[in-house]
């Protein structure tokens, strides 16, 4: 199937003086190329990019960086300024496979709770592996196998291997009303932890559809009623 890519006829809805914001720390290009996607529908969606280093993550850093663009320090005034009255909202993306060592990923929640402690405005949401397992519930309904995806050398590669193509930014981020049904359908925890081939993405993906709804359906709509999305 093709896809119909988000396109200037689709008017970006700019966001009111008082509408609520959601600001999303995103590590690696996949998880920054995807909710690009939804940026062009909704103003009030903010990306904000950290970089790892070689490809390992360090929760101190991502901490640092939110305690500076939201609250500043000595020298540097805050880059944003978080509305509870308005209920603005801040989201972690993270991976198991970057965060799980040396009990990461915990230390990264604890500190989103003493951040919660007057008001929940903060947010994290883990994939078991990775974000590539969000991307895979836009297009299948059942959990990899293990016997299956121990055949590649990547979780990514199997990913890759299941949507024809590769994961197309430009358009297939439209499946994200079915990856957000499927992916919760097929969400377990266990001891806190998204079990394997588990992702909490849905839960921000439930934020964004609201915000953008009307634009997805009325792209999804013209997609049908195109050849291209026919083909």
């Amino acid at each position: 199937m093709k896809y119909l890519s988000r396109n200037k006829i689709y008017e970006k809805v700019e966001s009111f003086k008082n509408a609520k914001k959601v600001y999303l720390f995103c590590e690696g290009d996949k998880e920054v190329n995807y909710f690009k996607f939804f940026q062009g529908f909704a103003s009030n969606i903010d990306i904000i990019p950290i970089p790892n280093d070689n490809g390992k993550s360090d929760p101190i850093k991502l901490k640092e960086n939110s305690e500076i663009l939201f609250h500043g320090n000595e020298s540097v005034s805050p880059k944003f300024t978080l509305s509870i009255e308005l209920e603005d909202e801040i989201w972690f993306i993270i991976d198991t496979d970057r965060w799980n060592e040396g009990d990461k990923i915990n230390i990264l929640k604890t500190y989103i709770e003493e951040r919660n402690k007057d008001n929940k405005v903060w947010f994290l949401v883990q994939s078991n592996p990775s974000f590539e397992l969000w991307l895979y519930y836009h297009f299948h309904s059942e959990k990899p196998q293990l016997t299956e995806t121990s055949k590649f050398a990547s979780f990514k590669e199997y990913v890759d291997s299941k949507i024809k193509g590769g994961f197309d930014n430009r358009g297939m981020p439209l499946e994200i009303q079915k990856a957000t049904l499927i992916a919760e359908e097929n969400f377990e925890i266990l001891n806190g932890q998204p079990e394997l081939y588990s992702t909490e993405v849905f839960n921000l993906a439930k934020q964004i559809i609201r915000f953008t709804k009307p634009q997805l359906d009325q792209c999804l709509d013209d997609r049908k009623k195109s050849p291209a999305g026919n083909s």
